[in-house]
């Protein structure tokens, strides 16, 4: 999408450029056609990598590491698509790496966990309820700080997570404001929706009864292999049809892929289909 757009707009300049000419108008400018046309068909350049300092959450009493991706020829007045990316310690790199290699100009926040004993507090606070407070922390603390600072596209966001943090995301997909959600974009890798079956067939119940529309593009991805989670994941997919959500762009994606490496093998597909038109 990003190379058409920039053949039709190369088009378009080297046009006018040659009605500059035939009028005379290229004289007055002191820059030729071809700087004007360089100057907005920059090559793809691999993003920036930084790791920011830590941010604390008055929501959940801990302190979250953070490293974060800016597409590399930033556009003055233009703002980006955003994915925030949970679990960043391990799948930080392999994400970004997906958006060098598909020349995607997407900024990405990578939120690392809480180290304890076990990840306990990973695992308590994508489950239901403190994923109540997991998501005001990212939602009212995380992302004013984030998107104060750099040119987030506000109604383009993507919440993206892995096992435990992968059911958190089918969680903020249900919690979420039924008007105004904050995320437009949700990708679960894996969820561990086995985690509370019920409760969960019982949260797809309650937001839809609060409302038809469910404004998202979700992409929930299972992995068949021998360890995996894929009969929950499917579970959690067939509650979500079962509830006939409209605005719901669900799309399954299954692989026969161990728990562990499914979201490196999966990361471009689920990338290009998430932002495909």
């Amino acid at each position: 999408m990003y190379s058409h757009f920039k053949i039709v707009i190369r088009i378009f300049l080297c046009s006018l450029a040659m009605a500059l000419v035939a009028c005379g108008g290229s004289s007055d400018s002191g820059v030729t056609p071809q700087d004007q046309s360089d100057q907005v068909t920059q090559p793809f350049a691999p993003g920036e990598r930084l790791q920011l300092e830590a941010i604390s959450s008055t929501y959940t009493g801990v302190s979250y590491p953070l490293k974060i991706y800016l597409p590399q020829n930033r556009t003055a007045n233009k703002t980006y698509p955003v994915i925030y990316s949970l679990d960043a310690e391990w799948r930080f790199e392999t994400i970004a790496d997906s958006l060098d290699k598909n020349e995607m100009e997407v900024i990405l926040v990578g939120v690392e966990n809480y180290v304890d004993e076990g990840y306990q507090h990973r695992e308590r606070y994508s489950q239901w309820p403190l994923a109540e407070d997991y998501f005001a922390f990212i939602s009212k603390e995380l992302a004013p700080y984030i998107e104060t600072q750099y040119p987030v596209n506000q109604s383009d966001r993507t919440i993206m997570g892995h096992s435990y943090t992968g059911l958190f995301v089918g969680l903020v997909l249900l919690m979420d404001d039924p008007q105004q959600p904050f995320f437009q974009r949700h990708v679960s890798f894996d969820g561990s929706f086995w985690a509370h079956t019920e409760l969960t067939s019982q949260l797809v119940d309650d937001r839809r009864a609060l409302g038809q529309a469910l404004k998202s593009r979700t992409i929930l991805v299972g992995a068949n292999g021998r360890v995996g989670n894929v009969v929950y994941v499917r579970k959690f997919d067939y509650w979500l049809e079962r509830a006939n959500f409209s605005q719901l762009d669900l799309i399954y994606l299954e692989y026969e892929q161990e728990h562990i490496p499914v979201v490196a093998h999966s990361v471009d597909e689920v990338l290009t289909t998430l932002y495909r038109e």
